[in-house]
């Protein structure tokens, strides 16, 4: 079952939002919540538009892009040596996730933040 099970369960019920924005708030929002469950309290969640950044323990950053209901892009974001500034992968190369892709990928890495 993946850590972001209650984001799943909304997107699939009748009152599921459609736009991206109101989608990445969701996802924001279950984020938060699956953070607390984890004891990663000292993650950064934050959402603008349709964009959820994810400032995890440990380093680990990851930005999900919310193109639809059924279509998101999931980008890992890395720390230069600095230890400061954060550079995004933001080139999208691949098929869009599908909900249930990015709910998989995301509840993993989630999980091994965690572990």
């Amino acid at each position: 079952m993946s850590a972001v099970q209650q984001f799943v369960d909304v997107m699939h019920g009748p009152s599921a939002p459609v736009e991206p924005s109101e989608i990445a708030r969701l996802l924001a929002d279950c984020v938060i919540e699956t953070c607390g469950r984890l004891g990663l309290n000292d993650a950064e969640i934050y959402c603008g538009g349709p964009v959820v950044t994810m400032i995890l323990p440990g380093s680990i950053a990851w930005e999900a892009v919310v193109i639809g209901p059924e279509a998101y892009q999931l980008y890992p974001g890395f720390f230069r040596d600095d230890g400061d500034t954060l550079v995004w992968a933001n080139v999208w190369v691949a098929e869009n996730y599908s909900l249930a892709k990015l709910a998989n990928v995301l509840g993993e890495e989630l999980a091994a933040a965690a572990a």
